[in-house]
């Protein structure tokens, strides 16, 4: 979202190439396929309080790019029901529609994006900005360099600039673990989406209720983020297994029934309320960054670090 937000309002004045290593644009904005089945694996949902940010969002609700989830929400202490209400009172719960990636591919379909190249090494000379991908690939002639991963992999490109990696090292994102189950027949729970307390997973929702989806029943959750990073480089199968025993506990079903089942980590995925400023610019160095981590673990951050960038770039462009 960041860098795509950054590349939509520097457009007019910039020639923005972005850079991306992954095969789509949108990063935890995901979906992930598995035959029938989709899950939205990484964001959930996304609200909006900030004028500017519903203003930005008007023209996906108008073209169905986005709709609101009215889910039937629940409150669980472990496997017991704590409280439960609908989202349809308050504020819209956003999704992507049909899936949640296609948030990222309607917003860059005018940009100019490089996929599936990972950028690993940043240099500034005389001449401007040259990249080099993990292919040892290289692009060079860039005047700006604006810089939108996370924080521990901004650092890392940016080793050259302390005051960035100064500022980067005093973020700390956390991690977390998503389960993907599919179902041959629907699940009978009383809820479409849960928050969880007193358990090693922290959300369940049932992907496949958000609008647009299509059948079989798809259920996704989350560990906690302290669950994650205590166990974030253990065996994949000690972790679907943990999390499998979790999620029969606190939703009292079998998930091993589940026909489809797959664990994706997340090691970069959420990060608390932060202070300080909401994006960086280096006006001597032309050097830039901007992310969800300056603000907190959310679309609408990333959305607010990113438009706040570009409004201190555009009159130095």
């Amino acid at each position: 979202m960041s860098g795509i937000v950054v590349a939509q309002r520097l457009g007019g004045v910039a020639d923005v190439s972005l850079f991306e290593k992954s095969r789509g644009v949108g990063g935890r904005m995901a979906t992930r396929y598995a035959g029938e089945y989709e899950f939205d694996h990484g964001t959930q949902f996304f609200t909006a309080r900030t004028p500017a940010f519903r203003e930005f969002l008007r023209p996906l609700e108008e073209h169905n790019v986005i709709a609101d989830w009215p889910a039937k929400f629940a409150e669980l202490d472990r496997d017991r029901l704590a409280g439960l209400r609908s989202w349809g009172e308050g504020y819209p719960h956003f999704v992507g529609v049909p899936r949640m990636n296609d948030v990222g591919k309607y917003l860059s379909r005018k940009l100019k994006i490089v996929l599936g190249t990972e950028i690993v090494e940043v240099k500034r000379d005389s001449n401007g900005w040259t990249l080099v991908d993990r292919a040892r690939d290289v692009f060079d002639g860039f005047d700006w360099l604006v810089l939108t991963p996370p924080a521990r992999q901004t650092a890392n490109l940016a080793a050259d600039f302390p005051e960035l990696v100064a500022l980067c090292e005093g973020h700390d994102m956390l991690g977390c673990f998503a389960l993907m189950l599919g179902f041959r027949q629907p699940v009978e729970l009383p809820w479409q989406a849960a928050i969880v307390r007193n358990a090693d997973i922290s959300w369940v929702s049932v992907n496949s209720s958000k609008p647009g989806r299509k059948a079989p029943c798809t259920l996704l959750v989350h560990s906690t983020n302290a669950w994650a990073d205590a166990h974030m480089d253990a065996e994949p199968d000690r972790v679907r297994e943990h999390m499998l025993s979790e999620t029969s506990t606190v939703c009292g079903l079998d998930a091993r029934e589940a026909e489809h089942c797959q664990v994706h980590r997340w090691r970069y995925a959420n990060i608390r309320r932060q202070g300080g400023p909401r994006c960086y610019v280096d006006d001597d160095s032309q050097l830039a960054a901007c992310g969800d981590w300056f603000v907190r673990g959310k679309v609408e951050a990333a959305f607010t670090s990113a438009d706040e960038l570009a409004a201190q770039l555009l009159p130095l462009l």
